[in-house]
């Protein structure tokens, strides 16, 4: 954060406060997944974007302050011009997967290779510092001419024992990297960042509707996606969530004022979450009873998915929810004499018509009788139009990468398909659960199940802050994997981990994803921000320097906010306060002052 070394006032020149554009160029066919930036600056918090389609609207008019990121795109040699004039007067731009003659003006030389498939190695004191990370798309490999020194390096390409964390495997190419230029400062990511976000989150897209796990499941499923494409030696690494860290790590480094951001979850003290829910299956009454006793005692509740020959009545039903559980059904689509490919959206269509003529509401969350998974997003569109706004269908399957980060992920992230098309569909992976395939496991080694989930939850609390999700059946849950279950759940409470059902977490998403911040004014010691759409509670973190950690003030709506929290995330300092809308819309003015 850079805003105490120059003499700032970019109110003057921009009417409403330096601003962060996102361009895309929507004629453009490698300019695919530059949309997908937006999902993720959301995701990190980051909502105080505008999005702007340099093809149908020009380019924005920047200011001093201004900060752009310019998805993968080919510009004009007078765009360039444009571009180094900007710059030069002071904006911060990022350039994902930059074209050769626009890093030729920066005095970078194409060597006229790719790393392929590429990893990068993250520079220490970064999320995910010290680690390769993988991107399934091409690094263009480059050298700058002239002094090295004057470009602050992110990431390198990893060559050799990519996986091997204590070997010295970066390459003398740079992945990523940045540099004051002229009044502002530019930044270049050598790959196509979203791209490879969503390779990593959503696996191969040509696998899609293939048997590809060796396993005595049949059906295609979700994992099917990942075979020999996630690399197992580091399953437990949140690739994608690291990607996202870096880019608006990148964004904060560069921004000439504190770049405000919202925090992942409700409270700042709470660094995970765990999203909980359970397969009604051949459940008894009972089961379902034993299973909610035991989340009510950690102040829990799950989303309850029913077969259609459930064995619970409405009266039971209606007095679980009247304890905070949610039902949906869950759907199968698996046997019958038609491909799969057909069932199973017939059998959605189906089920939930039964469903709400049984027991009326339904779960905007699901997850199907087997978790079949056919296409890459085919069946995503099947889902919404039966209102479904969040799929647990990517598990971490076989029992090799239980407890483990198959997505790169435990944090949801909208559907974004190969075609550029952005559903209104949270993709939330499943990384714990029980099954058959797991019940000799979870019966005979329940110490070592329960220091996977330790460990995968210390690494979430530590460093990513990425969320959990679960899965029990009830009828599991009573057999056989209640020590593994409730040791778990005490882990999460004696952590301060919050533990949301699928229909608590979809509001929280829906209501974090509303909000926008609007920077109003920039001075030499004070920053004002608009938080707008407020409804739920939601923290809202300010990057600081610590030589002003004890003059702070921050004001909200003209009043000294009291409860100022000082954290550590990212590997950099934030002063944190929580907004709440109460229930209402509001719209929230913050101002700091230092």
């Amino acid at each position: 954060m850079n805003h105490d070394k120059q003499n700032l006032s970019f109110a003057s020149n921009s009417p409403s406060g330096p601003n962060l554009y996102l361009c895309i160029r929507s004629d453009q066919p490698e300019n695919i997944y530059g949309r997908f930036v937006g999902e993720i600056l959301r995701s990190e918090g980051l909502n105080g974007f505008v999005l702007h389609d340099i093809d149908r609207d020009g380019w924005p008019e920047v200011h001093d302050g201004d900060m752009v990121v310019l998805t993968r795109c080919f510009l004009r040699k007078s765009e360039i011009e444009w571009l180094i004039h900007g710059v030069d007067g002071g904006a911060n731009v990022v350039c994902i997967h930059p074209s050769r003659m626009l890093l030729a003006e920066f005095g970078w030389e194409t060597e006229t290779r790719v790393a392929y498939p590429g990893w990068i190695r993250v520079a220490e004191g970064r999320p995910g510092g010290g680690r390769s990370l993988q991107t399934h798309v091409p690094i263009s490999r480059y050298s700058v001419s002239g002094d090295t020194d004057d470009w602050e390096l992110v990431a390198d390409i990893a060559e050799a024992d990519k996986t091997d964390s204590e070997s010295d495997s970066g390459g003398s190419n740079p992945a990523i990297v940045w540099r004051k230029q002229g009044g502002g400062a530019i930044a270049f990511f050598f790959y196509d960042l979203p791209k490879a976000v969503a390779r990593i989150r959503f696996g191969n897209a040509d696998l899609a509707s293939l048997e590809t796990l060796g396993f005595r499941w049949w059906w295609p499923h979700a994992a099917d996606l990942y075979t020999d494409h996630v690399d197992d030696e580091i399953i437990s690494v949140p690739q994608a969530d690291y990607h996202c860290q870096l880019l608006a790590g990148v964004l904060t480094e560069m921004c000439k004022y504190p770049l405000a951001r919202l925090w992942y979850y409700p409270e700042t003290s709470q660094r995970s979450a765990a999203i909980f829910q359970s397969d009604g299956d051949s459940s008894e009454p009972a089961e379902f009873e034993a299973l909610s006793e035991c989340l009510l005692q950690h102040g829990a509740s799950a989303t309850f998915y029913l077969m259609k020959h459930t064995k619970l009545s409405s009266d039971d039903v209606e007095r679980l929810r009247k304890l905070g559980h949610t039902f949906g059904p869950h759907v199968f689509g698996v046997d019958g004499q038609d491909e799969l490919y057909f069932r199973y959206p017939e059998a959605l269509k189906e089920e939930v018509a039964l469903f709400k003529q049984r027991f009326g509401q339904c779960s905007r969350t699901i997850q199907s009788h087997y978790a079949p998974w056919m296409g890459y997003m085919s069946w995503v569109p099947e889902h919404i139009e039966q209102g479904y706004r969040m799929l647990f269908a990517h598990m971490s399957v076989p029992a090799s990468r239980f407890n483990g980060l198959m997505c790169g992920s435990g944090r949801p992230m909208r559907f974004y398909d190969t075609d550029g098309i952005c559903y209104d569909c949270w993709q939330q992976p499943v990384l714990s659960y029980d099954d058959s395939s797991l019940q000799e496991y979870l019966g005979r080694h329940c110490d070592e199940a329960v220091a996977r989930f330790e460990a995968l939850l210390q690494s979430a609390l530590d460093d990513s802050y990425t969320s959990i999700g679960i899965l029990s059946h009830p009828v599991s849950f009573v057999a056989y994997s209640k020590p593994y279950m409730q040791r778990c759940l005490d882990l999460l409470a004696a952590n301060n981990v919050p533990i949301f059902n699928g229909d608590q977490w979809c509001d929280f998403l829906y209501q974090r994803d509303a909000i926008g911040i609007g920077c109003h004014s920039v001075s030499n010691d004070s920053v004002s921000w608009c938080v707008s759409n407020v409804t739920g509670r939601i923290p809202l973190l300010l990057p600081i320097d610590d030589q002003h950690s004890d003059s702070l003030r921050i004001t909200v709506d003209g009043q000294l906010h009291q409860d100022v929290a000082i954290v550590q995330r990212w590997g950099q300092k934030h002063a944190a306060i929580s907004l709440d809308g109460r229930g209402e819309t509001k719209d929230i003015n913050v101002e700091m002052t230092w």
